[in-house]
């Protein structure tokens, strides 16, 4: 696990942790504010960086080798189109803020319970849909910022309602120096500003990954189509492993070895692999110079983005998701492309 995972494991735990123990953890079971900054901390903080971490590979890495790929694969197969966990969260947070619901969950630990759990779960299963799109940052942002609206209008209308929508803890509030209308108004501004800022800056951030993504996708297929006009030009050669490395950016020899790290030798048939000779899935021989992968036009990007993804490309395929790296991607898509 890289530090960066782990980063993202320590900072989603914090988070969790800062939500649900005291001091806030007590308080949110008086004040309706805390309890707002508290669902907050659950599902714009912990939930996308305990995605981030990767949970899944993690405890692959843990599990016997014969079970990993089950386990990886079974995680892979779940469906988790955005449009799906989004509306599916933004009908948990909204169904939760119902008066009726709102006082289940604060009339006893199991009510409270299950209303964090939907949130965190729901949450944790948008973030995942959206984070895991390499090849549609732009989407994902769009999914976000269509989140910080309806759940910005949530919080204007909890801000600005003339009377309080739920049965309030007044000795609680008053403690604090707040009417039940002011702590209301508070939560609302907490799930509008402070909500609304969190999701702004996710749905700029994917911005800017995709911009980002379509300048380098750019910006590579440019540099091929001149590489291999100039090999031909010049020498007339076919230097597989100059030409695969400039495409993909990768190192050929170390995919090779990632291949078997990997496991894919498993389920092709891959020359140059040593025990490569399975035929569960189809032969990888003279992949450099097939037209398709995966149905679709056989370029660095769609190769790199099937060796990570391929559910996401072709959610029907038998082919698991077992854990390939951005960086490993590249260098297993060097080596495939070696194959001529």
């Amino acid at each position: 696990m890289s530090r960066r995972r782990w980063a993202y494991a320590a900072g989603g735990s914090t988070a969790a942790v800062i939500a649900l123990a005291p001091p806030l953890g007590e308080l949110s079971h008086h004040l309706l504010w805390a309890h707002m900054v508290q669902h907050e901390l659950l599902m714009l903080v912990a939930a996308p960086l305990l995605v981030l971490a990767r949970p899944p590979a993690l405890l692959a890495r843990a599990m016997p080798r014969a079970w990993r790929r089950g386990l990886l694969h079974a995680v892979a197969a779940i469906p988790m189109p955005p449009l799906a966990t989004w509306a599916l969260h933004g009908i948990a947070v909204w169904a939760w803020h119902l008066p009726a619901l709102w006082s289940v969950a604060q009339s006893s630990w199991l009510g409270h319970g299950a209303q964090h759990a939907s949130f965190v779960v729901t949450a944790a299963l948008f973030w995942a849909s959206v984070l895991g799109r390499r090849d549609g940052y732009g989407a994902a942002a769009a999914y976000v910022f269509a989140t910080g609206l309806h759940t910005g209008a949530l919080g204007v209308l909890l801000t600005l309602a003339p009377r309080p929508w739920y049965v309030a803890d007044a000795a609680a509030a008053a403690a604090w120096g707040l009417t039940p209308l002011e702590d209301q108004q508070l939560a609302g501004l907490v799930m509008w500003v402070a909500g609304g800022a969190g999701l702004a800056a996710s749905g700029l951030a994917l911005m800017g990954a995709w911009l980002r993504h379509a300048g380098r996708r750019a910006e590579r297929s440019l540099t091929v189509g001149v590489i291999a006009l100039a090999c031909v030009a010049v020498t007339g050669c076919d230097s597989a492993r100059a030409t695969a490395s400039s495409f993909t950016g990768g190192d050929p020899e170390r995919g090779r070895d990632l291949i078997r790290r990997y496991g894919c030798q498993t389920c092709h048939v891959i020359p140059g692999v040593q025990g490569a000779s399975a035929v569960v899935g189809p032969p990888l021989t003279q992949l450099g110079r097939r037209g398709y992968v995966a149905g679709q036009s056989n370029t660095p990007d769609l190769l790199m983005r099937w060796i990570r993804h391929p559910q996401e490309i072709r959610p029907a395929t038998p082919m698991p998701n077992v854990g390939v790296t951005e960086e490993d991607s590249r260098h297993i898509a060097a080596y495939l492309y070696t194959l001529r």
